[in-house]
Order: C-alpha cells, then sequence, then structure tokens
C-alpha cells in the first residue's frame, strides 16, 4: 500500500550505480528508500546505517526483499546474470521494477521474460538512464520539430579509458562473460542502441566487428592471471527506420575519454550533436533567413528538460502515466539488438533484426 503519495522502493545490489540512484532518491519527493538488498554483509550494514534503514528491512535474499508488504517498488542494480531473474520475481510477485541495462544476459532469456510480462505486465522501466540527459531531452524536442529536416545519418560513441592496459585493472565480474554476457558491447553500447532508437526509431540490420584487446587480466584474490572472454570494442553499422544510416563505436581502450557518449544526428536541413560530458549544452549546426550558409551554434538547454529516470519510474508508478520512459519493451528490443551485433560479429556478414534465427 502506497501512503502519502510516495513511492517506498527496495534497492536490490548496493555497488557502485546503486550509489548514484539512492544520491538521485534523496532529491525526489516521490520515492523513498525502505529496504535494502546485498549478499555482502558488511556493505549491507554500511548502507543501511548511512540510509537509516532499519535491521528488518536489511534483506540478503532477493525473493523476500521483492515479496515483503512493505515494498512497493524495486530498483535493482546487480550484476548481469541475475537481471533475467529480478525482473521474471517482480513479473511474478506483481512488484513494480526499474531494472539495470542490458536487458538480460541474452535473447533467449529476453524472450521467456517477454512471454511472461505479456501474460503479467507490470510497470516497468530499464536504466537507460541517458536518455535522460537534458541535452538528449531537448534535441528529442527539436527533432519531433522538424529542425534539422528530415534524419539521414546518426553517428553514436561511447568511449571510456578504464580498461585500457596502462590502468592495469584487475579481473572483475564485468570481464566474465557467464557473468557479464559481453564487455563494452552490454555495458556502454546498450545505451548507444536505446539512443539511437530514442532519437531514430528502430533497426533493421546491423553489420559488427568485435575486439578484446586485453585477453589477461590479474584476479587480486589469486594473483593468478584469469582469461577475459568479452570484448573490449565493438563497432557496427546499421540501417534504422525510414532507412537512416547508422555508425556506432564503444570501447573501454579510449584513453582520453572519462565517460564520453556522445549522438551526432545529420539532416537535411542541419546537424545536432550531444554529449553526457556537457549534459546542458547542445551544439546546432543550421541556416536562419539571414546567413548564406550553415552556422555551429551552441546552445544552453532549457531548465524545462530537467525529468529524471527515478522521478519519471515513481510517476508511472503513482499516476501510471509517462512520455519517453524507457520500458520492458525498450529493454527487450535493446537485448534482441545485442545479439544480432554478436552474432553479426561471428558470422563476419550483415544480420536483419527482425531475424529470430539466431544460429549459435
Amino acid at each position: 500500500m502506497i501512503s502519502n503519495n510516495v513511492v517506498t522502493a527496495g534497492v536490490i545490489g548496493l555497488g557502485g550505480m546503486a550509489n548514484e540512484h539512492l544520491r538521485n532518491i534523496s532529491r525526489i519527493n516521490s520515492i523513498q528508500v525502505g529496504a535494502i538488498c546485498d549478499v555482502n554483509q558488511e556493505l549491507l550494514n554500511k548502507i543501511g546505517d548511512q540510509e537509516g534503514i532499519s535491521q528488518n528491512k536489511r534483506f540478503n535474499n532477493i525473493e523476500d526483499i521483492i515479496t515483503s508488504p512493505d515494498v512497493n517498488a524495486i530498483i535493482s542494480v546487480v550484476p548481469n546474470n541475475l537481471h533475467a531473474k529480478v525482473i521474471e520475481l517482480c513479473i511474478l510477485h506483481r512488484k513494480p521494477i526499474m531494472a539495470e541495462k542490458p536487458f538480460t544476459l541474452n535473447v533467449e532469456e529476453a524472450e521467456n521474460l517477454n512471454q511472461l510480462y505479456k501474460q503479467n505486465p507490470i510497470p516497468c522501466m530499464i536504466g537507460f538512464i541517458h536518455r535522460y540527459t537534458p541535452s538528449f531531452q531537448y534535441a528529442k524536442k527539436l527533432i519531433e520539430k522538424n529542425a534539422i529536416g528530415q534524419i539521414r545519418h546518426i553517428d553514436v560513441r561511447y568511449q571510456q579509458s578504464f580498461g585500457a592496459p596502462i590502468f592495469k585493472v584487475p579481473y572483475l565480474w564485468r570481464f566474465n562473460k557467464a557473468v557479464a554476457g559481453t564487455g563494452a558491447l552490454g555495458d556502454l553500447g546498450a545505451h548507444m542502441i536505446d539512443s539511437a532508437r530514442f532519437f531514430v526509431g528502430e533497426f533493421h540490420s546491423v553489420s559488427a566487428l568485435m575486439k578484446t584487446f586485453v585477453d589477461k587480466r590479474i584476479d587480486l584474490i589469486t594473483g593468478e592471471e584469469k582469461q577475459v572472454d568479452v570484448d573490449d570494442f565493438t563497432s557496427f553499422q546499421a540501417i534504422l527506420e525510414n532507412d537512416v544510416a547508422g555508425n556506432f563505436v564503444t570501447t573501454r581502450n579510449a584513453i582520453g575519454s572519462s565517460n564520453q557518449h556522445a549522438v551526432t544526428l545529420y539532416g537535411d536541413c542541419g546537424t545536432l550533436h550531444v554529449d553526457i560530458e556537457r549534459p546542458n549544452e547542445i551544439d546546432i549546426i543550421v541556416k536562419n533567413e539571414l546567413e548564406t550558409m550553415p552556422v555551429l551554434k551552441t546552445e544552453r538547454v532549457p531548465d524545462i528538460y530537467n525529468k529524471t529516470l527515478l522521478s519519471d519510474f515513481a510517476e508511472l508508478i503513482l499516476n501510471k502515466e509517462g512520455h519517453d520512459m524507457p520500458t520492458f519493451y525498450d529493454g527487450y528490443k535493446n537485448q534482441k539488438i545485442i545479439d544480432c551485433i554478436i552474432y553479426s560479429a561471428q558470422k563476419g556478414h550483415m544480420v536483419k533484426v527482425n531475424s529470430l534465427i539466431l544460429e549459435g
């Protein structure tokens, strides 16, 4: 039962991204943290004390927090191999959920969830947080107003540097296919796919290349080298809705790039460029009546474009309303595209996204 029009959320998984969600929740009046869950008891106690969570609202078992009558909704920030399990339990127990991306480990898990969700739909959002960047929201509005004319080409990049050899990053779960599913593709590329769908529409085909630059990393527990079986780099070309051509690159080996997710949209009348590292600015190249040639201008994003993922999640639960939210089906479609990219890279040819026949 929701009281005082405030959603009481249970947070599962208290690692890095959970801290960002906890900070955001503290700024939103319509949602609060009422319970937490993690297998790491030390971390559970630390966050519990920090957030003022009572001992009986600190869980080690996922199903226990999901079925708790004091929890109105779940925010899931678990490793990738648990995404499908948490979503499935929330569907079965009729508990609204905001789940982190990527949607699942693979398309088989995604298909199973899709069949279950069709029979028992619940309020569900997927953590494609970058579509809430103010400049992305503003660019979406400009596209809807036809500010740059018909879009012909989209260029999307998501580049980080943390995996480069010079940083000697040890072996983590993110480098383990059984836990992560993919490397840069699922971690960063999922956001690229969502951004393209957000601005342009559906993917029709993909043609991909995937590379692992650092194939062994040191396990800090054993001191031994462990094999890395996920990608450090993925690039792909795509044809999207309305025959828009797309070029995509994601890497963890881009020294100098901290967390650079940039999108450039090329239209018949101009160009738009946005980057999450400049969240309140947008570059626009257009020609007005007084100019003979298109001119680059940097605009400040109006303050009205300031909604957040979790404020939308609360709105979805409280009022069953929302616009341009990343839904269950956005996650499902995103996973299908990821698997098509993997298949294309393995086979060395273009893959149509609407084809469900993905050989092993």
